[in-house]
């Protein structure tokens, strides 16, 4: 082998060959053989595959929240819309109708409205009283806890006519009412309409003149004396009270106290003074003089009321203070009166109420509803 060849295949053997593994590291034709990379190369791949993991979590993350968020608006629009179309039943209330409608109705005592109508009562049963101008119907309700009750009451048909029983003594008198002949007594006068009537009981030259309130569906009983007319001039006697009362004689009815004086024959006349719906009944001796009028006084006597509130409250009967609930055998006359409630934080309630001669009114009142 020749020295030039020798000498090239030396020199061949002495060459370092250079790097072309650009992706490795792009730094690398810069360094030298033994020069080490740089941090920043050696730890780029792993910072790649770090970044990649990371916004794969948050992207999951987001859509997870997106989803949860999703479902609870729709839970919440579902609820709402159920809400709307499915209202909860109601409870323990009363539906109360009757044919014919108008009918005042009480419910354990307390006045509640007229028919149709719908309460809201408390569990149990309770006592129901339906009343128009014909009658009354009386039934219990039983209310269960979660139910709505519904009762349909036909009430008693309205009668449009009276009667009037007249009898005198001597019998055979001849009548007329309203200024028409109606017969001789005894007499039954049938179909009068209801309101005020003059009845004329009269024989020969003696004569009796009434006034009676005929009421529809009833019979008035009227008796006339006329024995005793020609034994001397008859006087009057006139009864002054707030309240209507029927007056008899030995268990014949006179006439009313708020209608025309009585006439009666002179002397002492022991009268019955009576309101059946007030359970009333007084009794007064009077003494009728010839030619005068004698007037009677009478006061309507006193009842009892029971008055009692929830929580409580001042009570007033026709505007008068009595005293705060419970209230129990206060005195009250006899007749209609307003009933008043106040208390400080639920205001003012009112009702009117009857009071009878013989059994107590009884009221309560919730202020809270």
């Amino acid at each position: 082998m020749t020295k030039v060849a020798q000498q090239n295949r030396k020199d061949s053997a002495d060459v370092i060959p250079i790097r072309t593994d650009h992706d490795a590291d792009p730094l690398a034709h810069f360094r030298g053989e033994d020069e080490p990379a740089s941090p920043a190369a050696q730890t780029a791949p792993a910072r790649r595959v770090v970044s990649k993991t990371v916004w794969a979590g948050i992207t999951a993350g987001v859509a997870l929240v997106l989803v949860v968020a999703a479902i609870v608006v729709y839970a919440r629009q579902r609820a709402v819309a159920m809400a709307s179309v499915a209202k909860p039943a109601a409870s323990e209330r009363a539906r109360l109708n009757s044919r014919p409608e108008g009918a005042a109705v009480t419910v354990d005592g307390v006045a509640r409205g007229v028919t149709p109508l719908e309460l809201t009562l408390p569990p149990g049963p309770h006592d129901v009283v339906l009343r128009n101008d014909a009658g009354e119907r009386r039934l219990i309700v039983n209310v269960e806890r979660g139910t709505v009750v519904s009762e349909n009451v036909d009430m008693p048909a309205a009668l449009t006519s009276g009667q009037l029983d007249v009898t005198s003594d001597p019998s055979g008198a001849r009548v007329t009412v309203d200024g028409n002949a109606a017969g001789r007594t005894p007499l039954k006068v049938r179909s009068l309409t209801p309101g005020r009537h003059t009845v004329v009981v009269a024989e020969g030259t003696s004569s009796v003149n009434r006034s009676v309130d005929v009421t529809a569906g009833t019979t008035v009983s009227m008796f006339i004396s006329l024995a005793t007319s020609t034994a001397g001039p008859t006087g009057m006697v006139a009864f002054d009270s707030p309240l209507e009362l029927r007056l008899l004689e030995d268990g014949h009815l006179l006439g009313l106290s708020n209608g025309s004086p009585l006439v009666l024959s002179p002397g002492k006349h022991r009268l019955d003074l009576v309101n059946e719906a007030l359970e009333m009944r007084l009794s007064r001796t009077v003494t009728i003089e010839g030619g005068k009028t004698t007037r009677v006084a009478v006061p309507p006597p006193n009842g009892t009321v029971f008055v009692n509130a929830t929580p409580w409250a001042e009570i007033s009967v026709d505007g008068q203070s009595i005293g705060t609930t419970p209230l129990g055998n206060i005195p009250v006359a006899v007749g209609s009166h307003e009933i008043v409630w106040r208390h400080p934080q639920f205001g003012e309630k009112r009702r009117t109420v009857v009071v009878s001669a013989q059994t107590p009114a009884r009221l309560s009142m919730d202020m809270g509803r």
